[in-house]
Parts: structure tokens; sequence; C-alpha cells
């Protein structure tokens, strides 16, 4: 038996020997150019894409750690995914459809190119000319935004046309409004509407028929809204939305905007929080923990106190009278139920608004530290804190009910 056992080593030897000579062997010249690149291992040699197909022509480069990103049309970061891909497919061709010429750049600046004026009808349903077809829409990156929602600490909206700014900042678990007022935002709206735009996959585009200029001086960069994301690792993303287009694929209305630093642009689905970020984002009582309340309208005057027991007063001050009477029947659970359910509908600038107002002022003041001025402007109701810069749009039903309370006490 032990002629077999030579001869399967003999036999093991003469494989080994085989596999050494083809991974080792020195590759003529002339068939050096036949290999396919995926075996020459270009992909990981080549710093920069260059594709010309049908008169369109597309550049893909490197960016450090080891990141690909388009630098003709524009510049857009790369789906990792489709360059490997792309080597792939380009590995399995023997030639190129006609009118193609593909050149891949070596990190030492040399450059391989590789053409070919044939027509050949297969081509049609290979994944190369698939992905030649679909152009810079194959190479971009979906994902509008790279940050992660967990990770998200700060965002700003600003509206440039009404001079609005909306900042919101995560303490712990909970969303506040850092501006224009310190308030509790809605958590879950917070979440869910920033959880929106980390799902927004977008296919970039340079739109022809605004300039080239990517200066934001310029009319065409002027944005009406801006969106700027920060993660705990102070890494930021700003998207600008420019105006609202009509989109004939999704047939409706949507933004054109696009991002800091690129000239492409893209469609981004319309937002109620994007109307009324203040309505939306904000479902709580601009007065959630009241233990002491003044209105004051007309000469008349209204005071409710908390003592430490818990148990509420209510007194009215004629000023005629400079008497100050202790009401046993006020209901106060009416009043602070109002109070409570007055949520800001939006905000405006004071200079916005006309110092005019459609009648007498309603003084409120709560906890005996936040002062306001309730009033009628211009047929919208608003409620201005004093000393700030800033007036609350409220339901217009909110000061004619307090009004009622205070007159009826």
């Amino acid at each position: 038996m032990k002629w077999v056992y030579t001869l399967v080593l003999i036999f093991v030897i003469l494989i080994l020997c085989v596999f050494h000579w083809r991974l080792f062997r020195v590759a003529d010249p002339d068939e050096v150019g036949k290999l396919s690149p995926n075996v020459l291992g270009l992909e990981q040699k080549i710093r920069k894409i260059y594709i010309i197909f049908q008169d369109e022509r597309i550049e893909v480069e490197k960016k450090d750690h080891n990141g690909w990103q388009l630098t003709e049309h524009f510049h857009w970061a790369v789906n990792p995914f489709a360059v490997k891909e792309f080597f792939q497919a380009f590995s399995e061709e023997k030639v190129l459809p006609e009118h193609t010429v593909i050149i891949l750049e070596r990190k030492d600046g040399t450059q391989m190119v590789f053409s070919d004026t044939e027509e050949d009808d297969h081509f049609c349903e290979t994944a190369l000319m698939r992905i030649l077809k679909q152009g810079v829409r194959f190479w971009c990156e979906r994902s509008i935004c790279p940050l992660k929602l967990w990770e998200i600490c700060q965002f700003d909206l600003i509206f440039h046309q009404a001079r609005q700014k909306f900042s919101f900042v995560k303490k712990g678990n909970r969303w506040e409004f850092l501006s224009p007022i310190a308030i509790e935002a809605d958590d879950t709206e917070v979440e869910k509407f920033l959880g929106r735009i980390i799902a927004w996959e977008v296919f970039p585009f340079r739109d022809k028929n605004l300039r080239r200029d990517s200066s934001k001086t310029t009319e065409e960069r002027n944005p009406e809204i801006t969106m700027t994301i920060c993660d705990v690792r102070q890494q930021q993303l700003s998207i600008h939305l420019k105006k609202r287009v009509f989109d004939a694929v999704s047939k409706r209305d949507v933004y054109l905007g696009y991002l800091s630093g690129s000239e492409a642009y893209f469609f981004v689905p319309l937002d109620d929080v994007l109307d009324h970020p203040l309505q939306s984002l904000c479902c709580r009582s601009l007065f959630p923990d009241i233990h002491s309340v003044a209105l004051r309208y007309r000469g008349e005057k209204l005071f409710l106190s908390r003592n430490e027991a818990g148990k509420w007063n209510a007194f009215k001050l004629q000023e005629k009278e400079t008497v100050l009477q202790l009401l046993e029947n006020f209901d106060e659970k009416v009043i602070l139920l109002h109070l409570s359910l007055i949520c800001p509908l939006d905000v405006r600038e004071k200079s916005m608004l006309d110092a005019e107002w459609d009648g007498e002022k309603l003084i409120l003041e709560i906890n005996e530290t936040l002062k306001f001025e309730l009033g009628i402007i211009n047929g919208e109701a608003y409620l201005i804190p004093a000393d700030k810069n800033h007036a609350l749009r409220i339901e217009n039903s909110s000061v004619q009910k307090l009004i009622e309370i205070l007159e009826k006490g």
C-alpha cells in the first residue's frame, strides 16, 4: 500500500507547485492589459476614476480614510458600496461599450486608459452598462445626513426672510428650546422630526437653470431656511432650503435644497415643522408650574396665590377704593386650567408688529417673576414678555377668556 501513499504525496506536491507558479509568476507585459482589474488589485491602488460615456463626464476621487467623493459634476459623498460594485462589474468585462472611456489614475499619478469603439448589444444587459447609464446617480450617497440620531445634541432652524431662529438643545434625555424662548420641547415630536431628516434619501443633481457660482451672496444661493445639526463630537451638517418647487416625479411641491460646500441640488419633502416649528415641536404649556397669578385690566387687578399647604386664595383690588377683597367663591381652577392650555403658535420680533393695540392691554404676571403684555394686534393675539424683543402669537380666545374671568371675578 506504500505506493498508494507515494502517488497521493506526488499529486499533492504537483498541485502546490502549480498553485505557487500561478500566484508568483511574472506576467508578460502584453498580457497585463488583458488581466481583469480585480485580479490586479486596482481598487486599492487607484486614487481617481474618470468615466466618459455618451457625452457625460464623471470624476470620482479617493479622499482621506479611503473615502470616495464625486468631484464632477459636483462635490458629493460616494456610496462605498458603489465603488466595489463598479470595480466588480468592470473586472468582468472584456471590452467596453462604444464611445466609452474609463481612466484609472494610480496613487503615483500614472494613468490606465480603457476605451473601445466596438458596438456590442450584449452590454445593454450587463451591470457595467447599468452603472454607465445611471451616471452620477449611481455614485451618489443617498443619505443626506451622516449623523446618528442618538448623538445629536443641538439643532437650529433659521428662517431668513422672517428673521426667525429656533434653537433646540438636548439636556440629558430631554429636549428644550434654547431660543427664542426657554421652554420645554415635545421630546417625541423632536425625535420624530430629526428621524425624518436622517432618513431622507435624495438624488443630487445640478440645476442647469441656476448659475454655477457657489457664492452665498448671489440671489440663486440665498436660502429661505437653513437647518444646522450638531452632534456630541461637534460635527455639523448645514442643509439650505431655497424655495418651493413642483416635483414632476412625485407630483407635489417640495423644497429645492443644497448642502454647504456643494454645488449639487436636491429635492426635500415639505414638513409641517418647517411652517410652524414652535407650534409643531412645543406641545406643552407656557406655564406648566404656577404658584401665583396676577391679572390687571382696565384698573382692575386679580391675584391668585398658593400657600405652603397648597391652598389657593383669590383677591381682587379695586384701585378706586384701594381695597383688597378676598374672593371666597372664586374658582381658581378655571383660570389655572386656561393658563396651562396656552401654547405658543408662532413668534415675531416686536419691531415687526404694529405698536397700536386693538383695545387695552391685559397685564399678566406668573410666579411674580414672569411678566407679559397680552392683547390683539392686527387681529392676532400676542403675548409679549417684558424686556424681550419677541412676541408670541397665541389663540385669540385666550385673551378674551382671561378678560372674561377677570371681569366676572
